[in-house]
């Protein structure tokens, strides 16, 4: 009798565990479904990614300065090679960009903007589209200033520079756009950036560019990935969300950040240097 008691109890037992599984499992599966749910939701905003170029041999003449020309490497001070470093950190950028999807890849014509992002359109089988306003030009906080004064001069600035070529092996990896085939022209202000306010709207003409191109391509493409400079990112950065980022450091050579376009139209940083933001 005492045996049979014991049996019953413990079948009672088990069917109770079942239940209780079964239950727990029904609430997971609610709370997976509403997970997934939220991550469809999130991929539907409109996503702008920024990747900076790895380390040049002009981003370390300065700490080179020190010592005799006669001992520099090579690529000191040449825009046209990437440092130790730098090459390392290229060899990096396939496996950090592959994290995410990109609908759309818009490159600076600059040599180490478009090698830094070159092993990872050979991985992807992507082509990445020249934007000459993508290039390298000085800006600060000043050009998100409601009193920054309007740019005024007889010169041109978008499309009056120099003709952009792809080299035959850059063809493969790289398109022209045909209303970006010419650099801009840099306006002219003192090299000590004594007439910021000046430059800084000078350099808005260019940034505005982006931002339309930007929104231009917003209706076909929701990840967008941008490939250029530490300022002009930036710049470009605090054009999209409206804040000065006091505070923020530079970014890094190949420091990827993020934003997301909100309900109300405007841009959130979601990422900054490789590192998520709340």
């Amino acid at each position: 009798m005492k045996k049979l008691l014991f049996i019953l109890l413990v079948g009672i037992g088990t069917l109770l565990l079942v239940s209780m599984i079964s239950k727990n499992h029904t609430t997971d599966n609610s709370i997976n479904k509403e997970i997934v749910k939220n991550n469809k939701t999130t991929d539907s905003k409109f996503r702008i990614y920024y990747i900076r170029h790895a380390e040049g041999g002009h981003n370390v003449k300065k700490e080179w300065s020190i010592y005799p020309e006669s001992e520099w490497p090579s690529y000191v001070g040449n825009h046209l090679a990437f440092t130790p470093k730098g090459i390392m950190q290229q060899s990096r950028v396939p496996n950090k960009l592959n994290r995410f999807h990109f609908d759309f890849v818009a490159v600076s014509p600059a040599w180490r903007c478009k090698n830094t992002l070159l092993p990872y359109l050979e991985e992807s089988k992507v082509k990445g589209e020249i934007w000459p306003e993508l290039a390298e030009i000085y800006a600060t906080k000043l050009i998100i200033s409601p009193d920054l004064p309007k740019y005024v001069s007889k010169e041109k600035i978008l499309g009056a520079g120099d003709a952009i070529t792809l080299l035959a092996e850059e063809e493969p990896y790289f398109t022209l756009r045909k209303d970006g085939l010419n650099e801009f022209k840099k306006a002219r202000f003192p090299r000590d950036h004594s007439e910021s306010a000046k430059e800084n709207a000078a350099s808005k003409v260019i940034f505005d560019r982006v931002l339309k191109l930007i929104d231009n391509r917003s209706e076909s493409f929701k990840t967008i990935l941008l490939s250029g400079h530490g300022s002009s990112g930036k710049a470009i950065l605090r054009m999209l969300t409206n804040d000065p980022l006091n505070g923020f450091p530079p970014i890094t050579n190949t420091g990827v950040w993020m934003v997301e376009q909100q309900d109300n139209g405007t841009f959130k940083l979601k990422m900054f240097n490789d590192v998520p933001l709340q």
